[in-house]
């Protein structure tokens, strides 16, 4: 499982939007119809949902209070 944030002082500056956007360039490149990836509530759910991802499965109070989301985009 691979991990990746930034920290708060490069947020808010479109990096994630263009990297988003050269990671999937490069699955499609490689042959992905999709990406998948998985985030929290008080993460990046509404970053990915503004490029396309859609919630494909939810874990409720996981951590408590909160919920975990598996996210998926068709790329082709």
């Amino acid at each position: 499982m691979n991990k990746f944030w930034f920290s708060k002082e490069y947020r808010k500056q479109g990096l994630g939007g263009k990297l988003l956007l050269q990671a999937e360039a490069t699955a499609i490149k490689m042959g992905a119809k999709k990406a998948l990836l998985t985030t929290y509530d008080f993460q990046a759910r509404t970053f990915y949902e503004a490029r396309g991802y859609l919630v494909v499965g939810e874990i409720k109070d996981y951590p408590p209070g909160s919920s975990y989301f598996t996210m998926v985009k068709q790329l082709v």
